[in-house]
């Protein structure tokens, strides 16, 4: 019994029949050929007398031996017979109800004949008659026969290979008289199987109710000499008698023409046939079959016999280390051409694991753009669209089934958008005769390492000697070879469709042995300056690091900056804190923009690339410590790919001593979506208007770094940091001393220092004061002091305390404010150092002597920063560092101030020391007289 699956326009149905057998006949040579006849039939329900349109009254396929004996063995030779038979008019045998117009033949993959080794027939011979009406093909083009009804009984005639062009991939033919008709195998999109058919056949042709094509497995087989046509005559004469008694030889090849699956799954294959009529075209009589006439299934066996011995080499395109590489994939599958023995496993699966080390290159996808699946055309024998863009190789396959290679291309595929879903994918299309081969390939990478695995699988199930491929080279190329020389191998497995469980596994030798001394050195370099380097105006600043293609590679970035380049902090807004991790952060904050070059090879990819917006840099308030940071948001966005955004942050502080700025980013992400980055190039522009604040030095400075490499290593390199102009800027800031308290001598009073400064004045160096002689250090007073471990620790006592300070500048939104200490000092006295708080922390150390029987601070070390007004207030009474020598009142008495400006001009000036005298108690009103 066999299960035929049945439809009728849009009228499906299951139906169950039985095999017809038998034909009638006396000779041996007769009996053989009706029983291959016969016996390839499977059966449907028998036809209604009347139809609405074309049906098929038997349809069934037979793969036998030339004798007749079915046979399922895989990757064997057998001969092919595919048989209909349409329902005929009542009384009368030989006319159908309706003409059969296309007649068309799914077979299950891997079924497939080869005609490229026999000679074909030109279409002038094949079209051409002799007298009587024969064609002219000669006997060694033949390759099966064809058996139909002529209108008065079956007659057979040769069934020839023809000449085609590139629209199909093969052509055959046969010819009754003058009627002519060919049969036209298709590649199937999809699952790669042949579809074969006649269409739009002749009504010339007196009878087509019934035909029986037979495909030979060996053309040149002696079995089939009695089955040959001499050119210009038909195998049978219209009466059914023989007309040739001898058997007739070939010339042909004597190679197989016809192949079996080289798989043998579980389930049987399926075939499929359609048949319409002139009378009804396009309304298609549809039939399913897995069974021969006899209910065998199309099971093939014997897989464990098949030879497959592939090889797949792949060569990258350099030995050196750390360099951008092209590939070179030769894959190779000896055959069997012979007659004797099977057919060589079709490839299933292939796996190429590249060694850790070797990655994908960043550098590959600038420009690159990537194909849709519908611009791929997956599924369908359309031509591709994809993008000139998405281009990433080449590819040509030969294969025994076409005289021509198949050559095509690989493109890029889009990411997640693709049959696996996947970050990374590839199609290979390939332009063959009539259709085109179109494979999709899942590319794993690690996501840890970047180590990268190419996957091919389900494979057609078609021969083919060779595949080459080749990815383009250069600095553009897909891959980089691992940082450091050595002996790598390619791991390369392949998995055949006979026997899908045992790959035949190789170790392909990669050896990396030149450039090697490129991956131990580190070595990066530094540019830093200004857009406008005078003194004290606010300008961009720059800084750059550069790293040598094959150096380590960047792990972590420090900057100091050199005194006085500072940043104007008032008014800025600050990417709150609830975005700052994900960096999407206001415009507001943006103060510069951040550019980052990726990759190996010559041509890195910057990112972002040029056309798109530039990477913008936040600041944002406290992180790791410090004060400020900064957000770089770097999109991951590069040719096809996106990845989102890289957030790196870079911490913010201030030297408390010098007010230097120092920057320290976050560790450098080294992989991303299993690529690893390869910095080559980061730059950061701070931009912002009026944001950042050159020194009032003219002095030769410094930009200094600490760069850290992945491995451990650090450089530092360093690069001169200038302004000038400073003799523009002018130096006259002021002091005022000011005395509280107790006049006379012995008074232990409270001391106020104001310095106030103008606009466009150069920032203080250095300050010297001494107070007139009236004015004692009392070190009876003097008593905790705070040590510099405690200092350092903040953690001076409450009572090391000796007075306040407050400090205002430009540059924050509040002054900075905070205490006064004596601090233990190498020197005889104390130091006198105020601890200033607030947006930064800093601290303002002055040296205590005596300077002609005076008492003298010096602060010999002041920040080249901008202020407008420094208070320092001390305390009175027994917290007082001071007690009068004289009475204040008797003679005023003036204080000797030294400045030296950064810009190194001097100022001094001995302002009088504010007294309370003469501010005496106010008189009371006088009493009113009495009336």
């Amino acid at each position: 019994m066999s299960v035929v699956k049945k439809v009728v326009g849009a009228r499906e149905e299951t139906v169950e029949g039985k095999g017809v057998c038998g034909m009638k006949g006396t000779s041996v040579w007769r009996r053989a050929l009706g029983m291959v006849a016969a016996c390839v039939i499977v059966a449907a329900v028998a036809a209604p007398t009347a139809s609405a349109n074309f049906e098929f009254k038997e349809v069934g396929v037979s793969v036998h031996q030339p004798t007749g004996e079915f046979t399922r063995q895989a990757g064997a030779h057998p001969d092919f017979t595919f048989t209909y038979n349409a329902p005929t008019e009542p009384g009368n045998d030989n006319i159908p109800l309706e003409s059969p117009r296309d007649i068309d033949l799914d077979l299950p993959p891997g079924l497939v004949g080869n005609p490229v080794p026999f000679p074909a027939c030109s279409l002038s011979e094949f079209n051409s008659v002799k007298t009587g009406g024969w064609t002219e093909c000669e006997r060694n083009t033949q390759v099966g026969t064809v058996r139909f009804n002529n209108g008065n009984g079956v007659v057979y005639v040769g069934l020839y290979n023809l000449e085609h062009g590139s629209e199909v991939p093969a052509r055959f033919g046969f010819s009754w008289q003058v009627y002519h008709a060919t049969i036209t195998p298709r590649v199937r999109p999809g699952d790669y199987g042949i579809s074969a058919g006649s269409f739009e056949i002749g009504q010339a042709l007196p009878a087509a109710s019934e035909a029986e094509v037979t495909f030979w497995g060996i053309p040149a087989s002696h079995e089939h000499d009695f089955e040959r046509v001499a050119a210009g005559a038909p195998f049978f004469n219209p009466s059914g008698e023989v007309w040739n008694f001898l058997p007739l030889e070939t010339t042909a090849p004597d190679v197989p023409f016809f192949y079996s699956p080289t798989y043998c799954p579980d389930t049987a294959s399926t075939f499929t046939a359609r048949g319409d009529s002139w009378e009804h075209p396009g309304i298609f009589d549809t039939r399913t079959f897995s069974t021969d006439a006899q209910g065998t299934p199309f099971a093939w066996e014997g897989c464990e016999v098949l030879p497959f011995k592939p090889t797949l080499i792949p060569v990258p395109g350099t030995h050196r280390a750390h360099s951008p590489t092209g590939l070179d994939v030769a894959i190779e599958v000896p055959s069997n051409e012979g007659p004797e023995g099977f057919m060589s496993s079709a490839i299933k699966k292939t796996v190429i694991v590249f060694p850790e080390g070797v990655t994908v290159s960043p550098s590959a996808v600038g420009g690159l753009e990537a194909c849709s699946e519908a611009q791929a055309g997956l599924g369908n024998n359309e031509p591709p669209t994809c993008p000139d863009g998405s281009k990433i190789g080449n590819v040509q396959i030969k294969t025994q089934l076409q005289k021509n290679p198949l050559e095509g291309e690989v493109v890029l595929a889009r990411q997640k958008e693709n049959p696996f879903g996947s970050t990374y994918a590839a199609y290979l299309l390939a332009k063959g005769p009539g259709f085109y081969v179109k494979l999709a390939s899942e590319l794993n990478v690690d996501q840890k390492t970047g180590q990268l695995t190419v996957v091919f699988d389900n494979l057609p199930q078609l021969p083919f000697e060779t595949a080459h491929f080749d990815f383009r080279g250069g600095p553009t190329s897909p891959l980089v070879t691992p940082d450091t020389c050595g002996n790598y191998s390619i791991r390369t497995e392949m998995y055949p469709w006979a026997r899908p469980a045992e790959p035949v596994v190789a170790n392909v030798p990669m050896v990396i042995n030149e450039n090697c001394a490129g991956g131990g050195t580190f070595n990066p370099s530094l540019q830093a300056g200004v857009a406008n380097p005078v003194a004290g105006a606010q300008s961009p600043l720059t800084i750059r690091v550069r790293r040598q293609d094959g150096e380590q590679n960047l792990s972590r970035l420090e900057f100091t900056l050199p005194e006085g380049e500072l940043a104007s902090l008032k008014g800025v807004a600050l990417c709150p804190d609830a975005l700052a991790p994900s960096g999407n952060c206001p415009v507001a904050s943006q103060v510069g923009i951040a550019t980052t070059a990726l990759g190996t090879g010559a041509f890195p990819l910057f990112v972002p690339q040029p056309g798109k917006a530039p990477t913008a840099l936040y600041l944002a308030g406290p992180y790791e410590g410090a004060p400020y940071s900064l957000i770089t948001t770097v999109p991951a966005q590069a040719g096809p790919f996106d990845f989102g955004n890289i957030v790196v942050r870079t911490a913010i502080n201030l030297n408390p001593n010098t007010t230097q700025v120092i920057a320290r980013s976050d560790p450098l992400p080294q992989i991303l979506e299993g690529v690893p980055i390869a910095y080559r190039d980061v730059r950061i522009e701070v931009q912002k208007p009026d944001f950042t604040v050159n020194p009032t030095s003219c002095e030769q400075r410094y930009v200094t770094s600490t760069i850290s490499s992945i491995e451990g290593a650090q450089a530092h390199p360093s690069v001169p940091f200038k302004v000038g102009d400073c003799a523009s800027l002018n130096f006259k800031p002021k002091l005022a001393l000011k005395l509280k308290g107790g006049t006379h001598r012995g008074d232990f009073p409270q001391l106020t220092a104001t310095l106030t400064t103008g606009k466009k004045e150069s920032n203080i160096s250095w300050v010297s004061t001494t107070l007139p002689h009236s004015e004692f250090l009392e070190q009876g007073h003097i008593g905790t002091v705070c040590t510099r471990v405690q200092f350092a620790a903040k953690a001076c006592p409450a009572a090391s305390v000796y007075g306040y300070a407050t400090a205002y500048t430009p540059l924050l939104e509040r002054p900075l404010e905070g205490p006064v200490y004596l601090r233990s000092s190498n020197h005889t006295l104390p130091d006198l150092v105020a601890e200033l708080n607030g947006q930064f922390d800093v601290e303002l150390a002055g040296r205590i002597d005596s300077h002609n029987q005076g008492i003298r601070t010096t602060f010999e070390t002041v920040p080249d920063a901008p202020v407008t007004k420094f208070v320092l207030r001390f305390k009175a009474g027994k917290k007082s560092l001071l007690v009068n020598s004289r009475n204040l009142c008797k003679a005023p008495a003036k204080a000797t101030i030294r400045m030296i400006g950064q810009n190194g001009m001097r100022h001094d000036e001995q302002p009088p020391l504010e007294t309370p005298c003469g501010k005496g108690k106010k008189k009371k009103p006088a009493k009113k007289k009495a009336k």
